[in-house]
C-alpha cells in the first residue's frame, strides 16, 4: 500500500464572496486543499495561529479592519502568503512590504503560478 502525501493546505481569507469563490475554484482546481475561505480578521487569526497551512492568500482590507494581524500570525509559523488586493503595494503597512502582492483584477494563471512558488519556499 503506498502512502500519499496530503496536498498543501491554502488559507484564503477574502471578504468579498465573489472573489473568495473564485479564489477557491483557482487554488482547488491547482491540487490544493483549501482552508476557508474565511471574511472576518477574527476566523483568519485564530486560522492563521492554529492549523496546518503550507500558504494563505490575504485581503486586505476586512470590513473595517486590515489583515495585518493575521499576516503576523502567519509571519510568526513561517508560512507562506500573499497579499491579494485591489490596493497599491505603496498603501501597505511598512511592516509587510516586500511580501507578494497581487493585484485585483486576478487572473487564473498567476494565482496558481504564485501559489506554486510560495509553497516551494516553504
Amino acid at each position: 500500500m503506498q502512502s500519499h502525501e496530503p496536498p498543501p493546505r491554502v488559507l484564503i481569507v477574502e471578504d468579498d464572496t465573489w472573489i473568495a469563490a473564485m479564489l477557491e475554484d483557482i487554488v482547488q482546481s491547482a491540487g490544493l486543499e483549501v482552508v476557508g475561505p474565511v471574511s472576518t480578521l477574527r476566523e483568519a487569526v485564530q486560522i492563521a495561529s492554529s492549523q496546518r497551512l503550507d500558504a494563505a492568500l490575504l485581503d486586505i482590507g476586512l470590513g473595517r479592519s486590515d489583515v495585518y494581524a493575521a499576516a503576523d500570525a502567519l509571519e510568526e509559523r513561517n508560512i507562506p502568503f500573499a497579499f491579494v488586493t485591489a490596493r497599491s503595494e505603496a498603501e501597505i503597512e511598512l511592516l509587510h512590504r516586500g511580501r507578494p502582492v497581487w493585484t485585483k483584477p486576478l487572473l487564473r494563471d498567476q494565482i496558481t503560478r504564485g501559489l506554486k512558488d510560495l509553497i516551494s519556499r516553504r
